[in-house]
């Protein structure tokens, strides 16, 4: 018995359509807009540009009024990098004068480690004893912290410091 067809197809067929049509482009060439178009793109960037600066500085000035700053930039170039940071030591603050007192200052550093990364260290300035600062830490940690690191993705250390 022979199996061989001599004419072989898909078994696809599309009535009405000739097999010329099937190989046609169908889909046009691309437009590109007009110059005058693209720049409706970029109109009013600068002046967003502007109020997104003027809202972050606005920012940088709360977690002055809470945080003390060096006087170098490190802390102001880490805050501008890090635009979700700023938002996170306001929530912080209360939270933290809470556990420590109303009289505990708190100082910001962003030092650059061995492999040149940085990271914010809100640093509780304590005077009293050690086991005192360990559980104020351990329970603003437990309570606040912890719940809210994941937004801080890993740039964010509070800690303390006695003197």
């Amino acid at each position: 018995m022979n199996v061989y067809q001599e004419v072989q197809s898909s078994g696809i067929h599309w009535p009405g359509c000739p097999p010329a049509w099937l190989y046609q482009p169908f889909q046009a060439a691309p437009r590109w807009p007009e110059p005058r178009q693209r720049a409706a793109i970029f109109e009013g960037l600068e002046k967003q540009m502007a109020e997104f600066a003027a809202q972050h500085e606005a920012v940088l000035n709360d977690v002055r009024k809470h945080y003390v700053l060096p006087a170098d930039a490190s802390v102001r170039d880490f805050l501008a990098e890090h635009r979700a940071i700023p938002q996170i030591l306001l929530e912080a603050a209360p939270r933290l004068k809470a556990y420590f007192g109303g009289n505990a200052v708190f100082n910001l550093r962003a030092p650059i480690d061995e492999a040149g990364s940085r990271t914010l260290y809100a640093v509780a300035m304590w005077p009293g004893e050690l086991r005192a600062v360990r559980d104020a830490l351990a329970r603003f940690d437990n309570d606040w912290w912890m719940a809210r690191a994941g937004q801080a993705a890993g740039y964010l250390t509070f800690t303390y410091e006695l003197v």
